[in-house]
């Protein structure tokens, strides 16, 4: 359990930063200056994708404890909709009831964190998953010898 619980850290850690690293060059590509780009993906991540953040973390714990998940499966990429799904909802109706013309502002920012989380999250679990079948064909072919 131990050891899983580590990996899963390690990806979810590693996801995060990928996130901010398609979120800044987003950022870049859309005319943000090199130097506030990076600074500008943090607050967005962070802010305005915290609860899908969270909603993705604590059911890949679930998962974790109960023993369903691994770190790299469809289950991964599926948790990470259902967050991007619930802050979405989230930010429409606190930017609605909170900040009113603010609020398609907000919509934006989340969205543009959403997606750039989503595909942080694909493109991890997918290099896990080819990691781990690599990793299983080679246990396969040495214990064949």
């Amino acid at each position: 359990m131990g050891r899983r619980a580590g990996r899963l850290t390690a990806r979810v850690l590693i996801t995060i930063a990928v996130s901010l690293g398609l979120l800044a060059a987003g950022l870049l590509v859309t005319g943000e200056p090199a130097a506030s780009a990076l600074g500008t993906a943090a607050h967005h991540l962070f802010l305005f994708m915290d609860i899908g953040l969270g909603v993705w973390v604590v059911l890949l714990v679930v998962g974790l404890v109960r023993g369903r998940v691994d770190a790299a499966s469809i289950r991964t990429i599926a948790y990470a909709v259902m967050g991007t799904v619930a802050n979405l909802l989230t930010v429409i109706v606190v930017g609605f009831a909170q900040q009113g013309t603010l609020a398609t502002e907000f919509i934006g920012f989340a969205l543009e964190a959403g997606i750039a989380f989503v595909l942080a999250v694909v493109l991890v679990a997918g290099i896990g998953t080819a990691a781990t079948r690599r990793a299983r064909h080679a246990r396969v072919a040495d214990a064949a010898k």
